[in-house]
């Protein structure tokens, strides 16, 4: 199996936060509930300080400058296909129901992320990159939770929760 390097999995790691924001501020943008805009604006802020983890632990991999270069650059490391682009095009999608569709996709991608986490996980034998990926499936896998809390709960009474269980 190809060795993930640490600058592969900082580029990777770049890409998917930056995606995510991106998709959460967008899902939290259709969504008419106060209380859900509040749940995918504030998972957007988690996608934010994964990239202040990253900072922490790769900055002194690869130098300051290197890694704002990387945070910045418009260009895509890659073309991830974890987190939608548009909610509205999105295969299965109905303007009606955009709420549920977004926490679906949303449910979707935070797996999707997991899977692609373990997957780079399994590449290296950095014990480094291994622990602060641990860390970010972890965040992922709450996210995760609370998304499918969500999700069931609107099902079976069509309301968002009314709890602030995000420490927000």
């Amino acid at each position: 199996m190809e060795e993930y390097g640490v600058k592969d999995a900082i580029k990777t790691a770049i890409q998917m936060e930056k995606d995510g924001y991106s998709f959460y501020q967008r899902a939290a943008a259709q969504t008419s509930s106060e209380l859900g805009r509040g749940i995918f604006e504030s998972i957007a802020e988690d996608e934010l300080r994964h990239l202040e983890i990253f900072e922490k632990m790769f900055q002194d991999k690869v130098g300051k400058d290197e890694w704002t270069n990387l945070v910045e650059s418009s260009k895509k490391y890659a073309e991830l296909k974890i987190f939608p682009k548009d909610l509205e095009a999105t295969e299965g999608a109905n303007p009606d129901t955009d709420e549920i569709n977004a926490l679906r996709m949303a449910m979707d991608s935070e797996k999707e992320a997991i899977d692609y986490y373990t997957d780079m996980k399994e590449k290296t034998n950095d014990e480094e990159v291994i622990k602060i990926i641990d860390k970010i499936i972890e965040q992922e896998k709450n996210h995760y939770l609370i998304l499918e809390g969500e999700f069931n709960h609107i099902q079976t009474t069509g309301y968002w929760f009314d709890l602030d269980y995000l420490g927000n």
